[in-house]
Parts: structure tokens; C-alpha cells; sequence
């Protein structure tokens, strides 16, 4: 095959487009650059708007493409512009490139793939030799777009969970869909107009809020304050695993301060906030010794596994009888922390209900939070929150980003 015949097929060219010549030219150094010329056949019309015109005039343009073996490679091509019925001169849509990008559309979905991969915009700007903010460029370009074009199906199942973005305290609330799993509304901080606003980015792709039927949580007064000025007609639900999180700080502030009295304490933390099931027979008994010698802390303890085991049981029969009977119990240590608890139970009781009606967790908000924190500490923090969002929705937005875009 001769030369610009395997350039053409290399490139997909197809008429009117063919490729008029192909140079290798020397760079820096030992380092050469292929660059290749394009061009079109004469008297030959092109489409605008579904419409069809002559060529009015040219504008010349160069795009970066897949490197050629070792060679780095660049497009040249006068592109036509049309004038349209109304009189406005127009450049028509090429088929190697996005409109108005310096890129060819596979060298920008090679960007793609390794930003999908975990590499970060700056390490994919250094391996492609572009720089990390042409990267976000290219993210920023598919992702508005795939955000625009995305047909948001109805949530009925969502949660909200709050993540951190950068260090100082600062926040993101972030709405996914349960049942699709993906996220769905971001903005930045975490109180009830955070909340607002981020259904409000999921309203403007096409979800209305009124057809969400549950929402789950932690029991953070400002989502529980929006999704009742927000979602009135969304069942509230608490997370389990948030609400034994309460728990196990319960304990551990009991934990510090015995440990400030008793020194065989230290170093004891994870004893007494692992399940008893999950330790170690050695471990069990150091626990079981421990909460002996020291009865306050081994009486939190007992509560603890207790509450476990009826909040095992009310998932396995629904009767939430035991629990109450639970909290009476508990209350009757007279241990302030696990006091303090249990009035959250009792004041936050018609989530926690509705968490053994409905058998739904925070645990997709989770890891999405993980993955979250994933996408921060590969690239070492984000200063522009807006980037920070853009990569969010990039990694967990569920976007088609393969679409070749007009």
C-alpha cells in the first residue's frame, strides 16, 4: 500500500476528503513531526444546517492528532465555509474534528480513555505533551455536552450525601440515583441550599423532584430540613450504617474518658468499635477482660452489640419493638453519650422507620464518596471546584461521552 493510501485508511478519510501530501519534518533535536494535508475535491457542496451549499471560501486550520509510531502528527486543512440563505458565512462541521477544537476526535477520545483509567489531567497532558489544562479542556467540551444531551430518566430512589473537596472545610453535596447508580445533581457546600441546588442542576436535564418517592441520608439537619421544604412527598430515610456510626462515637467518647483515668485502655480503640463477631479469639477474651475491669466501658459495649443485634433482627422480621425496648435499656445506664443517643434515635425515629419499611442504605452515596475522594487524591486536589465537578460527572455522571458531537 502505498503511503497516503495507508494515511487515508489509517484516518478514515472518505470523499470529498482525500489526503493531497504527507511530510516528515524535523522538530527538536532527533525528534521528527508527521504532518499530513488535506483536502477536497473541486465544485463538490457541503452540508449546513441540512441544507446544502457551494464552497463561499476557505479557512485554514492544523489539529493535533495520535502520534504516528513515534512521530507526534498534525492535520492541515483549508476547511470550507458556506453562505447560508440568510446571508451569514458558516464553517461546515469536518468529520475528524470537533467545531472549533485544536484536537482530532480520536486523539481526544485517546484523552478520554485515559482519564477514565484513573490518570489525571496533568499526568495525561505530560504523556500526550499538551499540558493539563488543554486536558480539562477537552473533559470540560464532552462532558457539557454529554450533560446537555443526556435524557435524564425520572429518580424516584435518591440519596444526598455530603463530600469534602478541598481541605478548609469545604463541601459538595452530591444527589445520585439509587436504582441507576450514578450521580445526578452537584453544587458546592453543604447546607440546605446546596441541596436546593442540586436538584436543581438534576431538574434541568430533564428529572422533576416531584417524581422522587424516598430519599436516604445521614441525619444532617440541613438535608433533612431540604428534603422536607424540597421533597415533601419523599419518604426520609436514615442510613443504618450512619446511625451505628453514632453509636461507636457513643462508645469511643466513653473509651477517652476512661482512658484518661485508666492506662491499660490505650491503645484499645478498635476493640471496642469492631463487632465482637469479627475479633480474633484472643482479642475477645482481652475485650471480655477489659470490660470486667472496667464495668463503664464494658457496659457501652454490651449496648453497642445489643444494639446490633436487634437492629439485625428488625431487618429480618420488621419489628421494631425490640429496639424500643433497646432504648429504654439504654437509657437506664445513665451513661450520658449513650444517653445522648438515644434521644437522636427517638427524635430522628420516623427516618429510622422508615429505614425497615423501605430496606434502603446510603451505601452507593458511599462509594461514591470513595470514588470521589479516588478522583481528589489522584490529582493532588482540585483549586478550580468547577473542575472538581466536571470530573465527578465524568467518572460517575453514567454520560455517554462516545457520541461524535456537531
Amino acid at each position: 500500500m502505498e503511503g497516503i493510501e495507508l494515511f487515508t485508511a489509517a484516518l478514515g478519510l472518505q470523499a470529498p476528503w482525500m489526503i493531497s501530501q504527507v511530510e516528515l519534518k524535523r522538530s527538536t533535536g532527533t525528534k521528527k513531526e508527521l504532518h499530513i494535508f488535506l483536502s477536497h475535491k473541486k465544485m463538490v457542496r457541503f452540508e449546513y444546517e441540512e441544507k446544502w451549499y457551494p464552497v463561499y471560501d476557505h479557512q485554514r486550520r492544523i489539529w493535533k492528532h495520535l502520534n504516528f509510531f513515534e512521530h507526534e502528527c498534525y492535520l492541515h486543512a483549508d476547511v470550507p465555509r458556506v453562505k447560508t440563505e440568510g446571508g451569514k458565512v458558516k464553517l461546515v462541521q469536518i468529520p475528524w474534528a470537533y467545531t472549533g477544537s485544536s484536537f482530532t476526535l480520536l486523539f481526544e477520545n485517546h484523552v478520554k480513555e485515559l482519564v477514565a483509567k484513573g490518570v489525571s489531567a496533568n499526568g495525561t497532558g505530560q504523556l500526550l505533551n499538551i499540558g493539563g489544562k488543554r486536558v480539562f479542556g477537552i473533559i470540560q467540551r464532552h462532558v457539557s455536552l454529554a450533560l446537555a444531551n443526556q435524557a435524564l430518566a425520572s429518580v424516584k430512589e435518591a440519596s444526598v450525601d455530603e463530600v469534602s473537596s478541598k481541605k478548609g472545610h469545604k463541601y459538595l453535596t452530591v444527589i445520585s440515583d439509587r436504582s441507576n447508580k450514578k450521580v445526578v445533581g452537584i453544587s458546592a457546600g453543604k447546607d440546605e441550599l446546596a441541596m436546593s441546588n442540586a436538584l436543581i442542576d438534576m431538574q434541568v436535564r430533564g428529572a422533576e423532584k416531584e417524581k422522587i418517592k424516598s430519599i436516604t441520608m445521614d441525619m444532617s439537619r440541613s438535608f433533612i430540613a431540604g428534603a422536607r421544604n424540597e421533597l415533601p412527598q419523599a419518604v426520609i430515610i436514615f442510613d443504618r450504617f450512619h446511625i451505628a456510626k453514632l453509636l461507636n462515637e457513643a462508645v469511643d467518647k466513653i473509651r477517652r474518658q476512661e482512658q484518661a483515668q485508666y492506662k491499660e485502655l490505650k491503645k484499645s480503640r478498635y476493640l471496642w468499635l469492631k463487632n465482637n463477631s469479627n475479633l480474633s479469639q484472643e482479642k475477645k477474651k482481652k475485650v471480655a477482660y477489659l470490660s470486667e475491669s472496667y464495668p463503664t466501658i464494658g457496659l457501652a459495649y454490651r449496648c453497642k452489640e445489643l444494639f446490633r443485634e436487634v437492629m439485625n433482627d428488625a431487618y429480618s422480621n420488621k419489628l421494631l419493638k425490640p429496639i424500643n425496648e433497646w432504648m429504654k435499656m439504654a437509657w437506664a445506664t445513665g451513661l450520658e453519650p449513650i444517653m445522648n443517643f438515644v434521644n437522636t434515635l427517638r427524635n430522628h425515629w420516623y427516618g429510622i422507620k422508615s429505614y425497615f419499611k423501605h430496606l434502603a442504605t446510603n451505601a452507593f452515596a458511599e462509594r461514591v464518596n470513595l470514588k470521589i475522594q479516588e478522583i481528589k487524591r489522584v490529582a493532588k486536589g482540585y483549586r478550580n471546584i468547577n473542575n472538581f465537578i466536571l470530573m465527578i460527572y465524568f467518572h460517575l455522571g453514567g454520560l455517554d461521552l462516545k457520541t461524535h458531537y456537531k
